[in-house]
């Protein structure tokens, strides 16, 4: 009797060993996820803005106030293509032109002086048909003075065209700082409306109209400023360029004819 009890003795010995065996996998430890894995889960899980949605948000966040500044970069825009495209050294003093009218002025076709200019199109041949104007004259002053007259008006008209971009590069800060105010003046209706100021989020809105429509506007502004002054520039280069062409073109035309 003894000899069958020993081993269901032994065998409910061994039972606790079993149990407490540190092979045997817990449940709990085999579902639970790691931290370091479950964060990048979550993140991934939340809608990235793009670029686009973001400057949407900051165009519908700056108010009307944007609208004004976006028509003024589009004018802007506009101004400066034109400019740079139209004002070059062809449009104001073309290269042969001169060497051209003062051969075919020796050469007394003054029909032919009047094409090319025609064809030419430039502030130079218009200059030059001003001269054929006074070809009989034999005063050599006069005949440049009414030529550094018309050369002064034809760079005033091109130095007007470019006026668009004077007036975008100031009204654009202004209007950004228009938006700035209203954005503040909404502020503090909101603060006095709830009578507190303890929730940043409440003015979250209204700094943020604040803030956009001066990023906006100086963003706008300081493209057409530069622009403005390469125009300026460059319009200076060939203004005197132009008298130069015009002091030797009216000597070489008039005064030979003078001299002769």
């Amino acid at each position: 009797m003894k000899l069958r009890i020993l081993p269901v003795l032994a065998a409910l010995a061994a039972m606790p060993a079993f149990a407490q065996d540190p092979a045997a996998p817990d449940p709990a430890a085999t579902n639970a996820v790691p931290a370091e894995v479950a964060a990048p889960a979550a993140a991934a899980e939340a809608p990235e803005q793009t670029a686009l949605e973001e400057w949407t948000h900051y165009i519908r966040q700056g108010g009307k106030t944007m609208w004004f500044i976006g028509l003024l970069s589009v004018l802007g825009l506009g101004c400066a293509l034109e400019r740079l495209v139209c004002l070059r050294r062809s449009r104001i003093v073309p290269d042969g032109l001169s060497a051209d009218v003062v051969r075919l002025w020796g050469d007394g076709a003054f029909d032919e002086i009047g094409y090319r200019c025609a064809k030419s199109r430039s502030a130079l041949a218009r200059v030059v048909e001003t001269i054929l104007e006074y070809k009989g004259s034999k005063d050599v002053l006069e005949v440049k003075a009414f030529a550094e007259d018309k050369a002064g008006r034809e760079l005033r008209l091109e130095g007007r065209k470019a006026g668009m971009l004077a007036t975008v590069a100031t009204l654009a800060p202004l209007l950004g700082l228009f938006g700035t105010v209203l954005g503040l003046l909404e502020a503090f209706g909101t603060v006095a409306a709830m009578g507190e100021m303890g929730d940043a989020s409440v003015l979250a809105d209204s700094i943020g109209k604040a803030l956009v429509t001066t990023v906006a506007g100086l963003a706008v502004a300081m493209p057409a400023l530069f622009v403005h002054q390469i125009v300026r520039n460059r319009l200076s280069l060939y203004s005197v360029i132009l008298e130069d062409e015009i002091a030797g073109l009216v000597q070489r035309t008039v005064g030979a004819r003078r001299q002769a």
